[in-house]
């Protein structure tokens, strides 16, 4: 049983701290650098990156409980041994795979 879906103050609650801390230090670091920043554009970057962040984790929880599904294998493995070579004939095949002979000649 999977677990149940958080509501949606539980999770700005639980993204609310990461925001201001991510958003102060950039603001810091700005402020280092030499760019002016107003209390309202602190709040402004808050807000979109909560929104984000409540965003991504909504989506990541729909994905978890919705998997895309697989799509069919197009081949790979080991390209020593494929199947469309044109020398290769599975009617003859003999046990397990057969390697083209001019490869066997290097």
């Amino acid at each position: 049983m999977s677990p149940r879906s958080r509501s949606l103050v539980q999770r700005v609650r639980d993204h609310l701290g990461f925001s201001v801390v991510a958003i102060g230090v950039l603001f810091v670091l700005l402020r280092l650098v030499g760019v002016r920043s107003t209390f309202a554009g602190f709040l402004l970057s808050v807000g979109i990156t909560l929104a984000l962040n409540v965003g991504l984790s909504y989506w990541q929880e729909h994905r978890a409980r919705h998997p895309r599904p697989r799509r069919e294998s197009r081949g790979g493995g080991d390209i020593r041994f494929r199947e469309d070579d044109r020398e290769f004939d599975p009617r003859s095949a003999q046990d397990g795979p057969r390697r083209r002979t001019r490869d066997l000649d290097r």
